[in-house]
């Protein structure tokens, strides 16, 4: 199944990348991390919140789009964290308030009561930095927190459910707190080898269960991993319902641009547990998944075919992959499972990250395996606290006259097997796209194409190779694409898809906000 929203975001439009001289240019131009001198600070909104003035017990009415949903104010919560720079961020302990507003499922604003009490967990801190780390309230929406000014390692959930008497659901909401101040990168101690079902060529799967505590007797599926989408799908009556699971919430979606399909279901608070290779399980704290229900295909996709089964089983871990469109409620980090994995030491121990080969996959990066790898630092993404902008790229044809090539951005893209090129159409060099007016955005078989990744951090392209462009039946060779299409935008991009992981093995650190890349055994 291929994933939502194969292009991407040109965040490198003020620099000047030059075609051939790319050494340094895209790092210079990096956002630097916002610093403010106080304690806790909060970013601008992504998502409105209203503001709750409500009575207690009370209900006001709104628009039905927040039905279900429970907002933050302030929707992420920045801590003034220390670092090596700054080993005392502040003198004493700081309080830390975070006002919610919890919409029922008729999208009115409503208040918890003794009986409906409005539940919220901190999820990953370490002990003593945040306290308490649960806090249950039977009237009001707002909770206050002590921050002690100590370190911590990973962005830290902050998840909220209410039970909602109306439709016999739950309001659900979660986000982050995040660091101020970036720290230098600290790999953890902890990582988990993951039990493979399928590898490339073909989607990398894994054995998982959503819901309940996994255990070696557990009613297992096979779930595809995807770092072109982010959000945890799963089929309404394979969610194994728990402690640990709320719902149903709000109603949602996922659109699948490449399909023209349309995923659509209800939306839960539930762990994630994975499947090692010795059939133990590493567990994720409770995230936002969508319990699936039905498919239907968009309106504007003619060629659409809608499967029999609405059954699908998706663990997107992608990061820069946030809302794709109305009703996909998954635009945080915190929706992230591989992110947001949870052990005997609440994860602390964890550089929450991944690394994908042709091998294998192994969640939680350690120096031993960072210290193989060409890193890539990524900047922090302005609109999205917590989450990174994509790595810079290049996507060059070695064969035509002049050998023209085109900087942006890059995103290896697991869940699929082809490649997408974005550019404006009147940009395209003669001889990369097809005469054929059935098949003009089509890059024609034979046409040599080079993509690269760039980075200041080495003299070395951390990722570079080349291939021939093929369209089926014809079969790919090593990391070539099933086929290489145009995509008419007015920003430069590549999708590189699955299979340069034939040629690389690929590492993402969201603690760190570092990509990097291994070379991997000789292709095929």
């Amino acid at each position: 199944m291929p994933s939502p929203l194969r292009r991407g975001k040109w965040y490198l439009s003020q620099c000047a990348i030059a075609l051939r001289q790319w050494c340094a240019a895209v790092l210079l131009c990096l956002t630097s991390l916002l610093v403010t001198t106080a304690s806790v600070t909060s970013f601008a909104a992504d998502k409105s919140v209203s503001n709750a003035s409500a009575k207690a017990n009370g209900t006001k009415t709104t628009s039905s789009s927040n039905a279900s949903q429970i907002l933050f104010s302030p929707s992420v919560i920045t801590l003034n964290n220390p670092t090596n720079d700054r080993p005392a961020a502040f003198t004493g302990s700081t309080p830390v308030t975070v006002t919610m507003t919890v919409y029922n499922s008729e999208g009115n604003i409503v208040q918890p009561s003794s009986s409906d009490p409005l539940y919220v967990n901190v999820y990953g801190s370490p002990n003593g930095v945040i306290t308490p780390t649960e806090v249950v309230l039977t009237s009001g929406t707002t909770a206050t927190f002590t921050y002690n000014g100590g370190a911590f390692p990973n962005n830290l959930e902050l998840a909220a459910w209410m039970n909602d008497p109306i439709s016999g659901g739950a309001s659900l909401g979660t986000t982050l707190f995040v660091q101020q101040n970036r720290p230098p990168c600290s790999f953890g101690a902890a990582s988990f080898d993951l039990g493979v079902v399928a590898t490339v060529p073909d989607a990398i799967q894994v054995k998982a269960v959503v819901g309940a505590q996994a255990s070696p007797n557990a009613d297992l599926q096979s779930f595809t991993i995807d770092t072109g989408s982010l959000g945890v799908l799963v089929t309404n009556y394979e969610l194994v319902n728990g402690p640990q699971v709320h719902g149903p919430g709000a109603p949602g979606q996922k659109f699948y641009d490449s399909s023209g399909l349309i995923f659509s279901g209800s939306y839960y608070l539930a762990p994630v547990s994975v499947q090692l290779t010795d059939h133990s399980f590493v567990t994720s704290n409770p995230v936002l998944v969508l319990s699936v229900d039905s498919v239907a295909c968009h309106p504007n996709y003619p060629n659409c075919q809608k499967p029999k089964s609405y059954a699908l089983h998706y663990l997107g871990v992608g990061f820069d992959r946030n809302m794709t469109s109305t009703g996909d409620l998954f635009d945080s980090p915190s929706q992230n499972a591989f992110l947001q994995l949870t052990d005997a030491q609440n994860g602390t121990d964890i550089n929450q990250g991944y690394i994908l080969s042709a091998r294998g996959v192994t969640l939680g990066v350690t120096a031993a395996d960072a210290n193989q790898f060409d890193m890539v630092s990524l900047s922090p993404n302005s609109t999205v606290p917590g989450d990174w902008n994509p790595e810079a790229g290049c996507y060059q044809f070695t064969t035509l006259p002049g050998q023209p090539q085109f900087c942006g951005n890059l995103l290896l893209d697991v869940g699929i097997d082809q490649m997408f090129l974005d550019l404006p159409s009147d940009q395209r060099p003669p001889g990369s796209y097809e005469s054929d007016a059935d098949n003009p955005n089509d890059v024609p078989t034979g046409v040599g194409m080079k993509i690269s990744v760039l980075s200041s951090n080495s003299i070395r392209l951390p990722m570079s190779y080349e291939f021939r462009a093929v369209q089926p039946p014809t079969d790919p060779i090593g990391p070539a694409p099933t086929f290489v299409q145009w995509v008419p935008s007015d920003n430069i991009f590549v999708n590189t898809g699955r299979r340069p992981l034939l040629a690389y093995d690929y590492l993402y650190s969201g603690q760190c906000g570092q990509v990097g890349f291994r070379p991997g055994p000789a292709p095929n």
